[in-house]
């Protein structure tokens, strides 16, 4: 039994660290020679990768613990999986990040209008208004305007943006821009303008929801940490915990792993503000810095 328990915690670090770099090195692979990303490399270049990869490393680190800690295969799953997809679900951050970001996009949109209504041209505007772009999206919009500088594709850019941005509310500014590049008509100042008052209205919207769901939230650490507990006292139980060591008790254990993992699941649901479908992706063959000029 111990012998084949450490096999298998073997294969397990083993494979996360294949997988790891396996992914690095097709990212890398992929912007040296321009193929379309895989689904695998699109999951590693979000702006999210680097607290997935922290939350994976700690699931599997956790995962270990647990079998070193129990013996038990189903176990050592259920609490790497819960390690991994817990995070995110009891902590209103990324909520609160995302209303940030908007708002602050609006704020540039306004700006933006001002300068593109001072007669500047589009590209010019994009690029001067990284000096005056709100923190919560300095970086991206600093990425679009060095883009820019060096002469990348207008549009290409734009998607780019609206990816890094990674909102539906945000593809809609980007849409207008994109217009207004392929265009170069008037009424952008107006449509950014438009667009700016219609994200603060989401802005206040997206704040009372998540205001109201902070509650549920609560609850959902509640029933967490209550679970956690019960089943660390019960798993210190020799006489309680002995009949899931063998294979059928493995097999109850995932059962009731299970259906603890769909009510949270069902929870999550519940907690999450659901905010549509992206309009905008990245479909280009080729990478934005292999674009010739726009202007």
């Amino acid at each position: 039994m111990t012998d084949s328990l450490a096999a298998f915690a073997g294969l397990c670090s083993a494979g996360g660290l294949v997988v790891l770099v396996a992914g690095f090195r097709g990212a890398d692979a992929g912007r040296q020679y321009g193929r379309p990303p895989s689904l695998l490399q699109a999951v590693m270049r979000s702006p999210a990768w680097p607290g997935r990869r922290s939350r994976l490393l700690g699931a599997i680190a956790a995962g270990l613990a647990a079998l070193l800690f129990s013996g038990w295969p189903v176990a050592a799953l259920a609490v790497g999986a819960g390690a991994y997809a817990l995070p995110p679900m009891l902590s209103g951050r990324e909520p609160q990040r995302r209303i940030a970001r908007l708002e602050a996009l609006a704020q540039w949109s306004r700006r933006l209008a001002e300068m593109l209504g001072a007669s500047r041209g589009l590209e010019q505007a994009l690029a001067d208004s990284a000096r005056v772009a709100p923190a919560a999206i300095a970086e991206p919009v600093g990425t679009l305007a060095g883009r820019l500088n060096n002469h990348a594709n207008t549009d290409q850019s734009l998607r780019a943006f609206a990816d890094e941005l990674d909102d539906p509310i945000a593809d809609l500014i980007a849409c207008a821009l994109l217009l207004a590049a392929r265009r170069r008509g008037p009424g952008t100042c107006d449509a950014l303008s438009s667009l700016a008052e219609a994200v603060e209205q989401e802005v206040v919207v997206r704040r009372v929801v998540e205001a109201e769901r902070a509650g549920l939230r609560t609850t959902l650490i509640v029933i967490v940490a209550s679970v956690g507990i019960l089943s660390v006292l019960f798993a210190s139980s020799q006489t309680l915990s002995d009949p899931y060591g063998t294979p059928l008790g493995q097999g109850v254990l995932a059962v009731v792993a299970a259906i603890y993992a769909a009510g949270l699941g069902w929870m999550r649901r519940l907690a999450v503000l659901s905010t549509g479908t992206r309009l905008l992706h990245t479909t280009a063959p080729k990478t934005i810095g292999e674009q010739g000029p726009d202007r």
